[in-house]
């Protein structure tokens, strides 16, 4: 059955945070991305892509509690707004409450095309190579990085991480972000 892309801000039924035109803007506007026009699987990797974003652990909170999709998001500071307002003793600037940022669209755009650009990898799974410093085929000899140097999950993926990071929560969820 084919997959129909819903991306109504707020609706119970959304599976994208972004539709396939704005996925195709975007690819237009990003080198290297032509693989999105030649996938057959281009919807199936934006609602992987959503649905995975949409597990993080987000600041505020979800503006409707019938919504799908972990946006769009009621008092979510926004890292790149022009303005400040005074809140008590905070200063603080908030996503809309009826939008999906475009820092979230933007995320979803790339790790969408990160899934296609993987092919049959799944990258929602851990890569069974990761960590490998040095492999000796001869007599299969098999060196391992220190797990800390592991990159998994979104750590993968710089660009995503460099979009959604400024909104997550800064504790809990397994999330560690580092700078290399």
């Amino acid at each position: 059955m084919p997959i129909t892309i819903v991306e109504t801000v707020g609706a119970a039924n959304a599976n994208s945070f972004v539709s396939e035109a704005e996925m195709t803007a975007y690819c237009d506007a990003r080198l290297n991305a032509t693989i999105w026009t030649d996938a057959a699987a281009q919807l199936p990797a934006l609602v992987e892509a959503t649905r995975e974003l949409s597990l993080l652990l987000y600041v505020g909170s979800r503006t409707d509690s019938t919504q799908a999709l972990s946006w769009p998001r009621v008092y979510a500071p926004d890292p790149d707004a022009p303005w400040i307002e005074q809140i008590g003793d905070a200063l603080l600037a908030y996503f809309a409450d009826d939008e999906v940022p475009q820092r979230v669209k933007d995320a979803t755009c790339e790790l969408a095309l990160q899934f296609l650009l993987a092919g049959t990898t799944d990258l929602a799974s851990a890569d069974p190579n990761q960590g490998v410093v040095r492999k000796k085929v001869d007599v299969l000899e098999t060196e391992w990085a220190s797990p800390q140097s592991r990159a998994s999950g979104l750590s993968r993926f710089p660009r995503v991480l460099a979009l959604v990071g400024p909104m997550l929560e800064t504790t809990g969820g397994g999330l560690t972000l580092e700078r290399v």
